[in-house]
């Protein structure tokens, strides 16, 4: 028998490899990227707050049966785009079938900022060639599975709330993605948390904004419903890619105390 080829060797490898990531998002980000080389040169892995983002999700997947529900509050510029980049093609390509659906604040948030930032992290994706990336989906290559096995880009609508009203996939994976969060009405966070009922399956609901609105379910996460959320708010100061210098302008112009600087 002819001898496989190194190619053939290399997709096992990586089957393989994945399987084994399924429950560890931040080995599976280190592993995913060429980190130092290329567009991520002078890069060598996530930000302190985004590691401590994703080891909160390995460690609520020790639990199965729990729903992962994490919210992050945080300003301009700090890499939460990314981290939603990274947590999509984590869930897709280390379970089989995941089911997913991000949207956000606006259509325009959600396809110039969001989903532009999944296709640069796509791009450079070492597991890439599993999935077929279009304007509004990214879904496996395998024809028996690209309705079973996907991630959506959805506009929220108060009077169509059926794509979040319908997420089941019951034994899988579910994860639902809310960015900007804060300006996402009540309508569309009720029928998201009614429809998340499965039994044994990973269901993951991550909310992420900027902490603009004092009332609102995202502002709830952080107050009296904060029991139901692991929590995190992101300081724009010590984030490794805001701009400090810009950030020292803001605090000098309007006084660190300011709804401004802290928003």
């Amino acid at each position: 028998m002819p001898e496989e080829s190194q190619q053939s060797l290399f997709e096992k490898q990586l089957v393989k490899d994945m399987g084994t990531l399924s429950k560890d998002p931040l080995s599976w980000v280190y592993y995913s990227f060429e980190w130092g080389k290329g567009e991520l040169l002078g890069f060598d892995g996530p930000d302190e707050w985004q590691k401590a983002a994703l080891i909160d999700i390995r460690d609520g997947l020790k639990s199965p049966a729990q729903i992962i529900q994490e919210a992050t509050a945080s300003g301009h510029g700090v890499g939460k785009s990314a981290l939603v980049a990274w947590i999509i093609l984590w869930s897709l390509s280390t379970f089989e079938d995941t089911k997913g659906v991000v949207t956000a604040n606006t259509e325009t948030q959600l396809k110039t900022k969001t989903w532009a930032e999944l296709a640069k992290w796509y791009r450079l994706f070492i597991a890439r060639h599993w999935f077929t990336f279009t304007a509004t989906s990214i879904y496996s290559v395998d024809l028996e599975h690209e309705r079973t096995w996907r991630f959506d880009m959805i506009a929220w609508s108060e009077h169509k709330t059926e794509a979040f009203a319908g997420m089941h996939n019951k034994g899988k994976r579910i994860v639902i993605i809310f960015d900007e969060a804060s300006a996402i009405p009540d309508v569309i966070w009720d029928v998201t948390q009614g429809a998340l009922t499965d039994a044994d399956t990973e269901i993951l609901w991550l909310v992420f904004g900027n902490p603009t609105r004092g009332t609102g379910r995202f502002f709830d996460c952080f107050s009296k419903n904060r029991h139901r959320w692991k929590i995190r708010q992101v300081d724009s100061r010590t984030a490794r890619m805001t701009n400090k210098i810009e950030i020292q302008k803001w605090i000098e112009d309007y006084g660190e105390d300011s709804d401004y600087v802290r928003v």
